[in-house]
């Protein structure tokens, strides 16, 4: 039963380091069952490794119920993008994945071909797009 009265929650002009994403990431990973429904983290913003990891486990979490994630402007790398696949390979709720392609080259490119299309047999492309 999901019992988080914020639909979003909305992190923009934070510090440079995305410190205060680790802040808000830990306070929603101790409570996965109050994760509000969209997360948009934007606004020129440089997430940090350890902020990646926070994000990923909580999309992780089979009690986190998310259903959209944004990250604008945040540039990510192909780095980071291959460690949020890995989470959203094991989340079944998210339904929406905006993410800042301006940093990414073929290889995040693969990665986001990956999350979208399952290739593992003719029928499997067919109804994953």
């Amino acid at each position: 039963k999901r019992t988080c009265p914020m639909n979003t929650l909305k992190l923009k002009c934070l510090s440079r380091e995305g410190d205060a994403i680790l802040v808000f990431m830990g306070a929603l990973q101790s409570s996965p069952h109050q994760t509000p429904k969209l997360i948009d983290i934007g606004q020129p913003m440089y997430l940090s490794s350890d902020a990646i990891i926070a994000i990923s486990t909580l999309l992780q979490n089979q009690e986190c119920k998310i259903e959209g994630l944004v990250l604008r402007q945040t540039r990510i790398y192909d780095e980071s993008l291959a460690q949020i696949s890995l989470s959203l390979q094991k989340n079944v709720t998210l339904r929406e994945f905006i993410v800042d392609t301006k940093s990414l080259t073929n290889t995040g490119w693969d990665i986001m071909s990956s999350l979208v299309c399952n290739t593992s047999s003719i029928n499997s492309t067919y109804s994953s797009n």
